[in-house]
């Protein structure tokens, strides 16, 4: 695994997402332990939970996106992850019903030139391929202004 390091001299827990583009992974909260114990901050929550995915632990990525949704449930991309992650876990109802709730929030997240803005990783793009592709997933963003 490669390790990038920033140097930011006004610390806050959202600047950690700047820690994981282009697949080079860190986990925050072991250099800035405040990340890990701001339960409260969901930027800071979402992205341990984008790379505890592309880690490989999807399990405490989508219990990150569950606290996510806890602390705001109108946070379009935390209801798309979630349902993405659950739909790989085969929980395809459920990532069905998440996913309609957040492209009804912002449909922008659809696009994967967006979730590449918003340092979504590889496995979690590939994923919302293959969910977004599916032909519920098309009907309902054909239906969407």
């Amino acid at each position: 695994m490669s390790y990038i390091y920033a140097d930011f001299t006004d610390f806050s827990p959202s600047k950690c997402i700047n820690y994981h583009p282009l697949g080079n992974y860190i986990t925050p909260m072991s250099n800035h332990p405040a990340v890990a114990t701001d339960i409260k901050h969901l930027a800071a929550i979402n992205n341990i939970a984008f790379i505890k995915y592309e880690q490989g632990d999807k399990e405490t990525a989508i219990q990150k996106w569950q606290q996510a949704i806890k602390i705001n449930s109108q946070s379009a991309e935390s209801l798309l992850a979630l349902a993405v992650a659950l739909y790989a876990k085969g929980e395809q109802q459920q990532a069905y019903q998440l996913a309609e709730t957040a492209l009804k929030l912002n449909k922008n997240f659809a696009d994967f030139h967006v979730m590449k803005k918003h340092f979504w990783g590889e496995s979690m793009i590939t994923d919302a391929q293959k969910m977004l592709s599916t032909p519920k997933m098309k009907n309902l963003l054909s239906q969407l202004p």
